[in-house]
């Protein structure tokens, strides 16, 4: 009877479960996820048999929208692992997908999966209970995974990377020997004669990526959230890995002393609390009895006082070296360091002398010098080989029977991890109990036990602290049956609801069905609805594409009707949507239809432009018929369909598309929503074409004028042909430049300077760039030197500041193009000048200082003296020279220019005692320079009425009284007959001469 009660019950569990999955999938929101999650529930708890049926419906939600649903079936996958690891080769490549997946809680829920699906998987290959090849195939996407989860240690969100911290972890303890007598899953337990499993290359792996988890937490840039989790798995590898416990101590230490810069206050003190909190258990935990000095030094630098460390410290450990002295005795690790066996020059009385333990009586005698029997001198007698073979060579000889009892071919099992750290440890626990006359030591248990015990976080206090624990711990008993009451009282539920339906179905039988009246005609029988999936076959793809084709060509050729009928709008939003949301020979079509009579139809074009444009924007939603490639670009079909329409009217040769080929290409580019690069660079190549050069030149220019916003993107390549050959085309793309400098934006402005000067630097290279002089044999030319000038020259009245970077780029150049900078620069310096009488620029007085002048006699680039001297003389000519500029002359001449020429311009603005002690210096120049000088000193060409500091007489005074030391006499006889010569010929002419 209770058989046929739970078959029943059984029954009924398969068929709700096949209900609650069948509404899952017509469902949406919380609605499909609670169903899910039954669904879950009954198929893991109660109809397990039903798992190989119901595993793919369950997998497929991998893919769904929602992420509680994903989370749920990574808690599907999970549990799978731990309670149904024959089904791993079907999950395992499930996991990966979620491990990668784009929102963020789901990977961070797959990666916490992770852990714990790769300790089951471990489990599971050492068990071999499937085929080598489902082995081989989940190692190796378990190797994928793992190399998944390593390069997340570097993500940008800071909870993927605490997860990918413990997964690590426990990589490390699984993958690593244990250093402990603890039963726990480690390296030894994995088979050695499978062969895709390599110990070695594992154990390598583990190494390395301990190494970075340390790496990682020494890092300056770690949150402080990663730092404690960090903290927590190193501190946590020491325990369980004592091997890496020096290394540990090592990196607190070094964070101890070098915080993270990054962290705040509050930061520091919780990670300085933790720290604390850490090496307190390290202390307390017995692998770390060899390092307490190291551990008390660093509490003692954290902060705590002697007598609290003291308290830590336990009693044993405390006092164990000072007790093993006083007794004379030394401790079992000093043993090993001096055993004779690890000398050198070992000898085989040396190496029985480890084991006089096994003789029968001779070490009684000497028990008071023999070293003390401990489990740790036995194993390390063990990992001798010598003394190994002397004991199995005892045992051959002298303690086995001369027959096999017959009872040992039936219960003899081989040892399946022998010669293995652990299998050693074992066997000298037994070795000593047998010695000590204590109870045998309980064999060591299956890996299934092994399983049963393994914790993923072994204390207390690491869950406390680590908020973002990978991995939870093992279920305890009052949580299995808070899931086993859960699940019944669910299942209760379900039959209850289940019953009141077939109750409820029950009555509605039963109930008396009204006779119909004889009097009145049944008048309709119930109608059948028809399916139309039922009653019809789907349509081929090929032939499905043949109908569209044929029907998107009937609609092209009926322009003329849908005109006469006014649909013709209609008609274009239908063959845009077409165009835009169908395959690519449609596409085709459909521009081939556009280009036949693209005078009339371009604006059928630009409306299949803007669809496009709105479906790369995302203002529609993407056609599934039309979905994009993973290796598409977004913006791929906007762009394409711009590209074929600008070059199938440049370069079709049809007469009607030659007529209007500058109408058609100016209305796309001037109307369409956006102009991509590879739009603007075939303008660029249109430059290079003479037909349609200036058109191409046009095209830049009003796009950079009319589209400000990505004008700075468009007006590179409109300044590249201010280099050009073409003189035509220089002059316009020159002209065009300025225009655009005058109106643009900031960032316009920025680009053409920026560009300005770097064609302006070519000129300080040894051999003209392929921009300047395209031709193989490249040499300076003053032609190629105004060319690098010319867009510096042009901007130049927009900005005169650009005088300092032609001083630069003068001062590093050679002496042509020196010379050519003096004679192209002067055009727009005297361009540059303000009428006389009238205000500068920025309001600057007439006489005042010039602004290129200033902003050059401020930033005087070494070399440029020359320059700064032909502009102070051009400055000069026409007004006189502003106190500010002499002031700023004088200053120059007296640190770094020496060249007296300099001072001529604002002789008439020195004082008379600088202009006498500059005459000997004066006088030696050039005959041409000297009557300059005279002639600005005596006021025959002062054209503003300026009064010069120095009378005649006291210049002819001066110029007898010069020391021949500082000139040479026949400079003074001929600067003097050259004064009287100037003289007298301005007496003559100017009767108000001061003569």
């Amino acid at each position: 009877m209770a058989s046929k009660f739970q078959q029943n019950s059984n029954i009924a569990a398969q068929n709700q479960l096949a209900h609650w999955l069948n509404e899952t999938g017509m469902s949406d929101g919380h609605k499909k996820a609670d169903l899910l999650r039954k669904s879950i529930e009954l198929l893991l708890h109660q109809c397990s048999h039903m798992l190989p049926t119901h595993l793919e419906n369950v997998l497929s939600y991998v893919s769904d929208k929602s992420t509680d649903i994903k989370k749920q079936v990574v808690g599907f996958i999970e549990e799978l692992s731990k309670n149904h690891p024959q089904f791993l080769p079907k999950i395992i490549s499930q996991l990966r997908l979620l491990v990668l997946d784009s929102v963020i809680a789901v990977q961070k829920r797959a990666i916490q999966a992770a852990s714990i699906v790769y300790r089951n998987t471990l489990l599971w290959i050492c068990k071999e209970n499937g085929e080598l090849s489902e082995l081989q195939f989940v190692w190796d996407n378990l190797k994928e995974l793992k190399l998944l989860v390593l390069n997340m240690i570097d993500s940008d969100n800071e909870g993927i990377r605490t997860h990918s911290i413990k997964f690590l972890e426990e990589v490390v303890l699984l993958q690593s020997p244990s250093g402990s007598g603890e039963e726990d899953f480690c390296l030894d337990n994995l088979p050695s004669h499978l062969p895709f499993i390599n110990r070695h290359a594992l154990e390598e792996e583990s190494e390395h990526i301990f190494q970075l988890l340390v790496k990682f937490h020494n890092s300056q840039h770690i949150s402080s959230v990663n730092l404690m989790a960090c903290m927590t798995t190193l501190c946590l590898l020491a325990k369980f890995r004592p091997k890496y416990m020096p290394r540990v101590i090592q990196a607190l230490g070094d964070l101890h002393t070098t915080l993270p810069p990054t962290l705040s206050q509050s930061q520091v003190n919780s990670v300085r609390k933790q720290l604390k909190m850490l090496i307190v258990n390290l202390i307390r935990h017995p692998s770390s009895a060899d390092m307490i000095p190291q551990l008390t030094q660093l509490l003692a630098d954290i902060g705590m006082s002697a007598q609290e460390i003291n308290k830590l410290v336990p009693k044993d450990r405390r006092y164990k070296r000072v007790g093993d002295v006083k007794n004379g005795d030394t401790p079992a690790k000093r043993l090993r360091i001096d055993s004779p066996h690890s000398n050198s020059q070992g000898s085989d009385s040396n190496s029985r002398s480890d084991f006089t333990l096994f003789d029968d009586d001779s070490s009684q005698g000497a028990s008071k010098s023999a070293p003390i029997v401990t489990e740790d001198t036995i194993f390390e007698g063990l990992n001798n080989v010598d003394n190994v073979v002397n004991l199995v060579m005892s045992t051959l000889l002298n303690c086995l029977p001369t027959e096999m009892p017959s009872n040992f071919a039936s219960l003899y099992n081989p040892i399946p991890n022998s010669g293995t750290k652990v299998q050693k440890r074992h066997l000298a626990k037994l070795t000593y109990a047998l010695i000590k006359n204590e109870p045998e030591v309980p064999p060591q248990p299956l890996l299934s036990d092994i399983a049963a015990k393994i914790p993923l976080l072994r204390e207390e206090e690491e869950k406390i602290t680590l908020k973002n624990a990978v991995a939870k711990l093992q279920e305890s008993t009052k949580a299995e049956r808070q899931k086993e009451n859960a699940v019944s009282k669910l299942m209760e539920e379900t039959r209850q609801e289940y019953l009141k339906d077939e109750e409820r179905r029950n009555k509605d039988k039963e109930k008396p069905s009204v006779p119909p009246t004889p009097t009145i005609p049944k008048l309709k029988q119930k109608v059948k609805f028809l399916k139309l999936q039922e009653i019809t076959r789907p349509i081929p793809k090929d032939i499905k594409e043949k109908l569209m084709l044929q029907a998107v060509e009937r609609i092209l050729g009926a322009e003329k009707e849908a005109a006469i009928g006014g649909a013709s709008q209609i008609r274009a939003k239908l063959i845009t949507i077409f165009a835009s949301s169908y395959t690519p020979e449609i596409r085709e079509l459909i521009l081939n239809y556009i280009l036949d009579d693209p005078v009339n139809r371009i604006d059928l074009a630009l409306s299949w432009l803007y669809e496009e444009y709105a479906l790369m924007q995302g203002f529609n939603r993407h056609p599934v018929t039309l979905q994009p490639k993973m290796h598409e670009k977004h913006d791929q079909n906007y762009n394409q369909l711009l590209c074929a329409l600008i070059t199938q009217i440049a370069e079709r040769g049809d007469p009607i598309m030659e007529a209007s080929k500058d109408l058609l290409l100016r209305k796309v580019y001037s109307e369409c929503p956006v102009v991509t690069e590879e739009a603007v660079d075939y303008l660029k190549h249109l430059v290079t074409e003479d037909k349609v050069a200036m058109l191409a030149l046009e095209l830049l220019e009003e796009l950079c004028i009319m589209r400000p916003p990505r004008a700075h993107k468009y007006v590179t390549s409109l300044l590249c042909h201010v280099l050009s050959e073409n003189e035509e085309i220089r002059e316009f793309a020159l002209k065009a430049s300025v225009k655009i400098y005058k109106r643009g934006t900031e960032s316009v402005r920025r680009v053409i300077e920026k560009q300005a000067l770097l064609y302006l630097g070519f000129m300080s290279l040894p051999i003209p760039p392929t921009e300047v002089m395209p031709r193989h044999t490249r040499v300076w030319n003053d032609d190629a030197y105004k060319l690098c000038l010319n867009l510096t020259m042009a901007l130049f009245p927009e900005n005169e500041e650009l005088i300092v970077e032609v001083g630069r780029v003068y001062g590093a150049a050679g002496a042509e193009a020196k010379r050519v900078v003096l004679r192209a620069i002067e055009g727009p310096l005297r361009a540059a000048q303000w009428p006389q009488g009238t205000q500068g620029p920025q309001g600057t007085q007439p006489g005042g200082l010039h602004p290129a002048c200033r902003a050059l006699l401020q930033h005087c680039p070494r070399g440029a003296e020359t320059l700064l001297t032909r502009l102070v003389h051009i400055l000069t000519e026409k007004a006189p020279p502003s106190p500010e500029l002499v002031s700023r002359v004088r200053e120059l001449y007296a640190t770094r220019v020496s060249d007296v020429r300099f001072l001529i311009p604002v002789l008439t603005g020195l004082t008379k005692k600088e202009i006498l002690a500059a005459l000997p210096k004066l006088i030696k120049l050039n005959p041409v320079v000297v009557k300059e000088v005279f002639n600005k000193l005596l006021g025959l060409q002062n054209m503003h009425e300026e009064r010069s500091p120095v009378s005649p007489t006291d210049l002819l005074v001066a110029l007898h009284l010069i020391d021949p030391g500082t000139a040479d006499l026949k400079y003074i006889i001929k600067a003097t007959a050259m004064y009287c010569q100037q003289s007298c010929s301005g007496c003559a002419k100017s009767p108000r001469s001061r003569c």
